[in-house]
């Protein structure tokens, strides 16, 4: 349908007006397809849809558009609504992607990309298509876009980005990918910006329910859909602390999952006899190696900490040198014991909080969701103002204390112990965070509090009462934007359905 058409169809849909009348003044009145997409946010299970775990998810009411039409030729050529901030810009399929038929994951090592530019996630989307259907030969896009998720803020606005094009391509292109397989591709389309991820967001802007969240574990790929309870709601705290996408920022986020990695792979090896249950990082819980006492057992086998030269003499077998060329090396060694603690436990957390959110039990859904964010901290606010910092380590005492009070035949001392309460050490968070979480700790009526996405800057989900809405933001604008001298930024989540085209 011609973009002039679908104004007057899409009269009441302002930003989608704006973005077709500029598609018109830039790229004239062509046949078009429009696409919305929202953000996301993880309530719980952050930083293991890599590893096999549940996550749970909702799409919210802040959302990147896309107009897409077809060209002759096999150009890309891209306008953002915001020109000052995004340049347009433009790049040619073949010269991006000479050989359709390499294998992507070699082809993006050889990439040299310029880190934070808008249109490296264009070409991740487009070229991850070519490349899955070399016998296609995809066609030219003029694309004009729009996001009003805010950038930096832990909302997945480049994940947004990467999905709409690909849907976009698909639609052009008439090529038809089921639902769980298009998120599987999203996620690793977006390994070519230099993040080593998985497909969790994309996987929830593509599958989100208006009042639902989505229950989905990773590898192989499954969702359900659980009701939001309906006297709760969960607030988006921007610390606008921008989570920055920069060289130094990628390098801790891909040396976490090289600790995962080296972690995983040193607990086949140290434990043979238990190798044949463990495909994924998610496995190592108790209902499937049989209690809490033997994970401490293999979480005493591992290293605290590994230099690169000592993880390739402990796994002289073991190639690992991808995982090394993602990022620069830790100056004081990859984090094993504190990364992988956090990793399997999140992935317990998330599984078992299906329960609660049936059984409308939110006190102890909100426990988890702190639990989560002591992982991540990297310091504590305390009620009196005092701030300090969080030095948790996963020792050899603290792993020796679990597995006695786990063996120690009493309830309240077990279920201290239990997985889903040790928090791990990821490390991800920021000050700001951390103080946004201790604020929300102490308002009454707030269940639970963590960071969202990737963390290093963005956002605080906070789960709160109904009726305790607009008081704990009120709280917030008192306590941490106006001491900032930043304008407020928090707002109550809606939720909505998943990526569509309009």
């Amino acid at each position: 349908m011609k973009a002039s058409k679908k104004i007057e169809l899409l009269r009441n849909h302002k930003i989608v007006r704006n973005l077709l009348e500029l598609y018109i003044e830039d790229f004239g009145d062509t046949d078009v397809h429009v696409f919305r997409i929202p953000a996301r946010v993880n309530i719980l299970g952050t930083h293991i849809d890599h590893r096999g775990g549940y996550v749970n998810y909702l799409s919210i009411n802040r959302e990147f558009c896309c107009i897409a039409g077809k060209r002759a030729d096999r150009k890309i050529k891209f306008h953002d609504a915001n020109k000052q901030l995004y340049a347009p810009g433009e790049f040619e399929i073949d010269r991006e992607l000479p050989d359709s038929q390499v294998e992507w994951f070699d082809f993006i090592r050889r990439v040299k990309l310029i880190p934070g530019e808008y249109q490296n996630y264009i070409k991740a989307a487009v070229l991850y298509l070519q490349n899955a259907f070399p016998q296609k030969k995809l066609c030219g896009m003029n694309l004009v876009g729009y996001g009003e998720i805010p950038v930096g803020a832990g909302l997945s606005s480049s994940s947004a980005v990467v999905v709409g094009v690909m849907l976009s391509a698909c639609r052009l292109n008439n090529i038809s990918i089921e639902k769980g397989r298009l998120a599987e591709m999203c996620g690793q389309a977006e390994w070519y910006v230099g993040t080593r991820g998985g497909s969790g967001d994309h996987a929830a802007m593509i599958f989100g329910r208006e009042n639902k969240i989505a229950h989905m574990q990773f590898s192989p790929f499954s969702v359900k859909f659980l009701p939001f309870p309906p006297d709760y709601r969960i607030i988006s705290c921007n610390s606008l602390i921008e989570a920055k996408k920069s060289a130094g920022a990628k390098d801790i986020f891909n040396s976490r999952i090289t600790s995962y990695e080296i972690g995983f792979r040193l607990v086949k090896k140290n434990f043979p006899s238990l190798a044949p249950k463990l495909t994924y990082l998610r496995d190592i819980n108790p209902q499937n190696l049989g209690n809490e006492s033997i994970i401490y057992d293999i979480l005493l086998s591992l290293p605290e900490t590994l230099s690169r030269k000592e993880a390739m003499q402990y796994l002289p077998d073991e190639n690992l040198d991808f995982l090394f060329e993602s990022h620069v090396e830790p100056q004081k060694g990859y984090k094993i014991r504190d990364v992988v603690l956090y990793g399997i436990s999140e992935c317990e957390r998330s599984r078992i909080c299906e329960k609660f959110l049936r059984d409308n039990d939110m006190d102890s859904f909100g426990k988890l969701m702190f639990i989560s964010h002591d992982g991540d901290r990297v310091s504590q606010h305390l009620p009196n103002g005092q701030k300090c910092q969080w030095d948790f380590r996963v020792s050899n005492e603290y792993l020796t204390g679990l597995k006695e009070d786990i063996n120690s035949g009493c309830s309240l001392r077990k279920e201290k112990a239990a997985l889903y309460n040790q928090p791990g050490a990821y490390r991800c968070s920021t000050e700001e965070l951390d103080l946004i979480v201790d604020i929300a700790k102490n308002i009454r009526g707030v269940k639970g509090a963590k960071l969202t996405g990737a963390g290093l800057g963005g956002s605080v989900l906070i789960l709160v009462e109904k009726d305790q809405t607009e008081r704990v933001i009120d709280i917030l604008d008192e306590k941490y934007y106006k001491p900032k001298g930043f304008l407020p930024s928090a707002f109550v989540c809606k939720s909505v359905n998943g990526a569509e085209e309009i």
